[in-house]
């Protein structure tokens, strides 16, 4: 993993966090509901990823 990637995934964290603290200064169960799917979309990212990392690794099917 190169340094721009680190970078990157730091910022979208960071961002992600200023998002939903802004959201919870305004409404809190919106935070809450605003976080959850972030949560949601997270995994069904990384879901993606992973598949694709196995499906490169055994291309074959063995």
């Amino acid at each position: 993993m190169n340094i721009i990637a680190i970078a990157a995934w730091l910022a979208g964290l960071v961002g992600f966090g200023l998002l939903t603290y802004g959201v919870a200064l305004i409404n809190v169960p919106g935070a809450f509901i605003l976080s959850g799917l972030g949560l949601i979309g997270w995994a069904w990212l990384a879901d993606k990823a992973a598949a694709r990392i196995q499906l490169k690794r055994n291309p074959e099917g063995d």
